[in-house]
């Protein structure tokens, strides 16, 4: 498929209307927007048990009996933090800047413009795909994916859309999320050097952890010392460390509790969230991504593990085997920083359309 570059600058007009659209809380409006510009699909709107400023948030779903592959993405994005103008396009060279750019909205905009794409030079086929742009993803109740199941009996098998680099992902690595708790005695603040400083001791506590399971911590949140004159009483910490292929959560868990009962202070640690290491595809899905993206950019693709929880982690529950697949920056999402290019965006489009394509022919 040859992509002009009206076709780019098609798929960048998308982008800019989608980054207009904040959906970091609410995103009734962003949906509303899709199932208007996708009018051409016989979108239906799932409730999810959620209300935003009295608004019942939705999924947006297209799922015919007849199409068991699903594309599947996130349309919530998470808040502007400290980015400027996030919900402003900018362009600086070839990167387009914005809240969501990579975190999914450049590529709605790329699967929008494929499926216009796919119409226009198939106007007598169906979209050959099942769709659903779910809600909720950015939180830790993802209740968009989790619904989705209960309509989903039909999917086998689909392609999440999320940064990673344009790596087809077959693995999901896990993530034990946990709180620490460290307590000493407080006293006052100029004997300090007379007592054990909770904060101080609660990173001292972090890389024992460190050594112990041969891996980084990550800090998620910290909280210690107060606006008084004095040692504070404790400090807390919520962490998270990775989990791999064919680890025993159990283990990790125990090790963190042989470490806290062995440390001299009295330290506290609660499991917070945790989620085993996941093979999310199979052979099906791998090859025919791997057939569009060879066919449409000339070269094979890359494969990789997604380091991050996504929707496909709920899909899993349902036995709907999966791919987590989109060009843009993993580690500039959720910063000021972050953005997807040009040239992510027109492979994506051309990935996606070749996909479409392959669909319609006559499957072995």
């Amino acid at each position: 498929m040859n992509i002009t570059d009206k076709i780019i600058e098609k798929a960048i007009k998308e982008l800019k209307t989608l980054v207009s659209i904040p959906s970091y809380e609410d995103c009734t409006e962003i949906q509303e927007y899709l199932k208007y510009r996708l009018s051409y699909i016989p979108f239906k709107k799932q409730f999810i048990p959620k209300e935003v400023n009295g608004k019942q948030q939705y999924n947006l779903v297209y799922l015919p009996k007849d199409k068991p592959i699903l594309i599947n993405t996130h349309t919530d994005t998470v808040p502007p933090i400290d980015m400027e103008n996030p919900f402003t396009l900018r362009k600086q060279e070839n990167r387009l800047i914005g809240r969501g750019t990579a975190d999914t909205k450049g590529l709605i905009a790329s699967l929008i413009v494929a499926l216009d794409l796919f119409k226009e030079n198939y106007p007598d086929k169906e979209i050959p795909v099942s769709l659903a742009f779910t809600v909720d993803e950015e939180n830790h109740s993802a209740l968009g994916s989790l619904k989705l199941l209960e309509i989903a009996d039909n999917i086998t098998h689909a392609i999440v859309l999320e940064p990673t680099y344009g790596k087809i992902c077959t693995k999901q690595m896990g993530t034990y999320e946990f709180e620490i708790n460290v307590i000493t005695p407080s006293c006052h603040a100029s004997e300090f050097e007379k007592f054990d400083n909770p904060a101080k001791e609660a990173f001292k506590f972090i890389n024992d952890i460190e050594k112990n399971l041969n891996r980084a911590v990550n800090i998620i949140n910290f909280q210690s010392g107060w606006e008084y004159y004095a040692i504070p009483k404790n400090a807390k910490v919520l962490a998270e460390v990775k989990v791999f292929e064919n680890e025993d959560i159990n283990n990790i868990e125990s090790k963190l509790k042989n470490l806290a009962f062995n440390h001299k202070h009295e330290i506290e640690i609660a499991p917070i969230d945790v989620e085993n290491f996941l093979n999310l595809a199979d052979e099906k899905i791998t090859n025919l991504l791997s057939i569009a993206y060879e066919k449409a950019l000339n070269k094979k693709p890359d494969f990789g593990i997604m380091p991050s929880w996504t929707d496909a982690s709920n899909l899993y529950k349902k036995n709907i085997k999966s791919v987590v697949f989109g060009f843009s920056s993993l580690k500039d999402a959720h910063t000021e920083r972050e953005y997807i290019t040009t040239e992510e965006i027109e492979k994506m489009i051309k990935i996606l359309y070749s996909f479409f394509s392959i669909l319609i022919q006559p499957q072995p």
